[in-house]
């Protein structure tokens, strides 16, 4: 039964092509019947008009011929009293190379007095005898230039002492080759012949070291024919002075062999074009009836499928229609949810202004516009981040990174926010033996820290969230199978809302929820980075009761370095003595010098009295990368802890004032390698953060600054074990 289905739906559309493709065959074997007669007519119309422009220059030689025969006939009463100055003005007018008097024998007399004889052969000193013929021949002058030397049978009669019976004159060959040369890019190559009626040469268009003496000659032994519509053969066809066209090849190239009689002394032009320019105007029309097949095909094509598929294009019609509502929609929310937060900070800073005398409300309002600054600036990332998956996002990381350092990570950034609402947040390792791991650390990072996020916004005062990590397979032995849990205590999520929880800008409208500031995009780009990093996320919730995100990812295992091992080695001895002190938690930013570029006056005095208020010691200002390295050069070596590098700044960027501070070293400015610098910067992509690196920064805030990020990067810094110096 289901084959019968197949059969039928595929029936109509293979009738249909093979009908199209009888069509095209049918199509062409009729264009193939007109497509010589074409070209026949496109030929001889355009070697017409070529005819008629040789029949002009040679009327126009002859007809200057005979008006200096008559002259010489009648010297004295012609009114010419000196036939030289004459004949000498008339080859300047009619650009005539030279004038000759020819005797029987083919011996001439040039009108200056030179003298010579043609090379011609006994037929055509004959003709010179026989008063009116013209005929043509040729002849090479010093210098390598050939005259086409055009000559009259006159009278006999004497000039000079000299018995003439045929005038004639000299013309450059190259100006009769100009004139019979195609310059249409469709006949281009074309080698036009005007021959007498046994083919041999008159004047040609060919270059004179190419020339072919008898055209007609060369055809027959060199040609073969492919289409000749007269069926004669060729030589017959040019004796009897026919017109027509000729397909042949000549030694390996198609021509259209184009023929017709001339009036000039009953001669023949003969041209020779090659048939691949000629076929590109046809191939033209050919393409184009193909194209109007192929779209007549098309359509007919695309009402059959609409016609066959009419109930797939109404879902695809109403998809369509879902993805604008949702895009409408995403628009909406956005305006929406960045004006709320925006809203929030407007006012609290009011409200600080207004009770500027009160300290515990300066404090309390000031702490909400934070809550509102971070909610704003957790949307904006998360639009990014969306941004960046749907062009395709960046490439995934297949990088070596420590496990231990990426929860240490996202530990840093979460207590302090579930320690803001009095809330136990813990982090366990488990049953996870393996700590250096290949992947994307920063997008695992970004998915635990959306979760976690979300976990403590929608949990209350004193509630608990944790992250467990388990090893749920080890197969094969050089891969990891982990399974991340995020579980809270809080709100929870009701059955019905599950299906919505991963749609951008999709809140649960509750009560108890209602209260909480969620972007809305947080889960959205967990679950796009997941299944990016080709993971799974499960969800189990119970409203009132708490939710649990279960995400799972592969890594493949890294090997370790010495280094590490021998780090491993360490932690076992000092496992053995616990009454080892712990180091005591101290400010970061206490006593420490700072050198701050920074181009935006603003944000240079914020940064200069968070650093005071934290501790700092000094905070040096420079306004762009020219000044802060210059700063950096006039102080001794150890005077600055820290640089903070802003990037775009005028004059020099970050980064090449960063590489330019690094570079120093190599000139003696041994600090120089070694004093952290941190980029502070607005630009947050991954690409940015690489190329911080890749300048020779050790670390990438993005603005606006989180100061606990800020105070947890110092203090990772400090404790890595650069060289100091001792300040001067």
């Amino acid at each position: 039964m289901r084959g019968e289905k197949m059969k039928s739906k595929w029936t109509m559309p293979v009738t249909i092509a093979l009908l199209f493709v009888v069509l095209i065959f049918a199509v062409n074997t009729i264009q193939g019947r007109f497509i010589y007669s074409d070209r026949a007519v496109q030929l001889t119309t355009y070697f017409s008009q070529l005819e008629s422009v040789i029949s002009t220059r040679f009327t126009r030689y002859y007809k200057l011929l005979r008006s200096w025969s008559y002259h010489l006939e009648h010297e004295k009463s012609s009114g010419i009293y000196d036939l030289k100055n004459y004949i000498s003005t008339e080859k300047r007018i009619w650009d005539v190379e030279q004038a000759y008097l020819i005797d029987e024998s083919g011996a001439f007399l040039e009108i200056e007095g030179n003298t010579g004889k043609l090379e011609v052969g006994e037929e055509f000193t004959e003709k010179l005898k026989k008063v009116g013929t013209r005929q043509v021949t040729h002849m090479m002058r010093s210098g390598g230039k050939r005259l086409d030397i055009f000559v009259l049978s006159v009278k006999p009669g004497k000039y000079k002492d000299f018995h003439y019976c045929a005038i004639g004159l000299g013309i450059d060959s190259m100006q009769m080759k100009n004139r019979i040369t195609i310059r249409r890019s469709d006949m281009e190559g074309s080698q036009n012949y005007l021959v007498d009626e046994k083919g041999n040469l008159i004047i040609s268009s060919v270059k004179i070291s190419e020339e072919k003496e008898n055209i007609v000659e060369y055809i027959k032994e060199n040609g073969e024919v492919l289409y000749d519509s007269l069926g004669e053969t060729f030589e017959i066809e040019i004796a009897e002075r026919m017109t027509g066209v000729i397909v042949m090849t000549i030694e390996g190239t198609d021509y259209y062999i184009t023929f017709m009689p001339c009036e000039m002394q009953e001669s023949m032009l003969v041209c020779l074009t090659p048939a691949s320019g000629v076929d590109k105007s046809i191939a033209h029309v050919k393409n184009i009836n193909t194209i109007l097949l192929i779209v007549a095909f098309s359509i007919i094509m695309v009402i059959v499928i609409m016609i066959l598929r009419y109930s797939s294009m109404q879902v695809m019609l109403e998809v369509a229609n879902s993805a604008n509502e949702t895009k409408t929609r995403f628009l909406a929310n956005m305006s929406h949810d960045f004006r709320t937060p925006m809203n929030a900070m407007a006012g609290y800073i009011t409200l600080m202004k207004e009770n500027a005398d009160n300290p515990d409300k300066v404090i309390e309002y000031g702490e909400k516009a934070e809550y509102a600054h971070r909610n704003m600036l957790d949307m904006i990332n998360c639009i990014l981040d969306l941004s960046k998956m749907e062009e395709g996002g960046e490439e995934i990381k297949n990088e070596r990174f420590s496990l231990d350092d990426l929860l240490r990570k996202v530990s840093d950034e979460i207590t302090p926010l579930a320690e803001d609402k009095h809330q136990k947040f813990v982090i366990n390792k488990n049953d996870v033996t393996e700590d250096a791991l290949l992947g994307d650390s920063q997008r695992i990072e970004t998915i635990l820290k959306n979760l976690l996020q979300n976990a403590v916004s929608f949990s209350d005062e004193k509630g608990e969230i944790s992250l467990n990590v388990y090893t749920e397979s080890k197969e094969p032995e050089n891969r990891v199978q982990l399974r991340f849990e995020v579980r809270d205590n809080g709100i929870g999520i009701s059955e019905a809302f599950m299906d919505q929880i991963y749609e951008p800008f999709k809140r649960e409208q509750r009560k108890a929820s209602s209260k909480e500031q969620g972007t809305g995009l947080g889960l959205t780009v967990v679950k796009k980075t997941i299944d990016m990093l080709g993971g799974t996320i499960e969800v189990k919730s119970d409203v009132n009761v708490g939710t649990l995100f279960t995400v799972r990812l592969g890594f493949d295992i890294a090997e370790k370095t010495e280094l590490e091992e021998m780090e491993e080695l360490e932690e076992v001895l000092e496992s053995g003595n616990p009454e080892k002190e712990k180091p005591k938690e101290e400010n970061a930013f206490q006593g420490m010098r700072f050198l701050a570029a920074e181009d935006n006056e603003l944000n240079a005095e914020i940064l200069v009295e968070i650093l005071k208020l934290k501790g700092a010691e000094l905070v040096e200002v420079a306004e762009d990368g020219e000044k802060a390295i210059a700063e950096f050069k006039e102080k001794p070596k150890g005077y600055y802890d820290m640089i903070l590098m802003d990037i775009q700044m005028p004059k020099m960027n970050g980064y090449e004032a960063a590489r330019a501070i690094r570079k120093l070293a190599e000139d003696g400015r041994e600090d120089a390698k070694s004093i952290p610098i941190i980029a502070m910067s607005a630009n947050a992509f991954r690409d940015d953060i690489e190329k911080t690196s890749e300048s020779g920064m050790d670390a990438h805030l993005p603005k606006p600054i989180d100061i606990r990020l800020f105070e947890s990067t110092v203090k990772a810094l400090k404790s890595r074990g650069q060289d100091s110096y001792e300040r001067k």
